[in-house]
């Protein structure tokens, strides 16, 4: 449903960003001074167990893809997707087929705690039974079929479905998998771990991956030129829409279960 215009036409780039929260999710077109040219959002369709999650979120994807005015679709340069922070999804990549999940950000797995806190320095991040590489082990471990695995979040599972490209995240999704940003790659200890071959390459949030589908283009009518870019977390989405870009300013992110505080460095 679409509940906002600024305009009948645009001749300008335009920029679509969608959000998945825990409830619904929504888009926002906007040009590059970041004004919003057209908004809309989608509640998910009633689920009776996790497993439907995935369905749900696809049918919001290509209902807010829709309600993008048909006007502005071929102005619409790039394309991106933010996503609850460590909810994750294991795809066979081969077939697209998904093995196992959504399991939900605030899903814990404490079987698998044990054996990340032996690899993982003290205190990683990682070191959390609702934590990515806790979700990931925790599969691992009960599972005998894995050779073409393959980790997703879910705004990289969104996106995916636009790119078709498996494995590919940023390098905000993949904190909780274990992902080092200082040295801009997974660290050795999680490289030495069998299930290495299940963690997705990471590139900069917003960096481009590839166009959207030629089946997709062809029916919302997006441009040719149209790239489907790297996505990011709810609650980093939620700074960058607050443009905090100056040092002491802080955002607050009301979650559905409990608060969380995102700093300026």
């Amino acid at each position: 449903m679409n509940i906002g215009s600024h305009d009948e036409t645009s001749s300008k780039p335009l920029y679509l960003g969608i959000d998945f929260g825990t409830s619904g999710a929504r888009f926002a077109l906007i040009d590059k001074q970041g004004a919003i040219h057209s908004e809309g959002k989608r509640t998910y369709p009633p689920v009776g167990n996790a497993t439907n999650w995935a369905s749900s979120w696809k049918e919001a994807l290509f209902h807010l893809l829709g309600d993008v005015p048909s006007i502005y679709r071929p102005s619409i340069s790039s394309i991106s997707i933010d996503g609850t922070s460590a909810t994750t999804l294991i795809i066979d990549r081969n077939s697209g087929e998904l093995l196992a999940g959504p399991f939900l950000y605030n899903e814990s797995f404490p079987d698998a705690l044990p054996a990340v806190e032996s690899i993982a320095p003290a205190n990683h991040t990682v070191c959390s039974g609702s934590s990515t590489l806790c979700k990931l082990v925790s599969w691992w471990n009960s599972n005998s079929v894995h050779d073409s695995a393959v980790l997703m979040h879910q705004s990289d599972w969104l996106l995916w479905l636009l790119h078709g490209e498996y494995g590919v995240s940023d390098y905000n999704n993949t904190l909780k998998l274990g992902y080092d940003p200082e040295i801009d790659s997974y660290p050795s200890w999680l490289m030495a771990q069998p299930y290495s071959h299940m963690l997705p390459s990471v590139r900069a949030p917003g960096a481009p991956i590839g166009p959207v589908k030629e089946d997709l283009r062809s029916q919302f009518g997006f441009s040719k030129n149209c790239v489907v870019c790297t996505g990011t977390t709810d609650s980093i989405a939620a700074l960058l829409a607050a443009r905090t870009t100056g040092p002491g300013k802080a955002v607050r992110i009301l979650w559905s279960r409990q608060p969380k505080i995102n700093l300026m460095p």
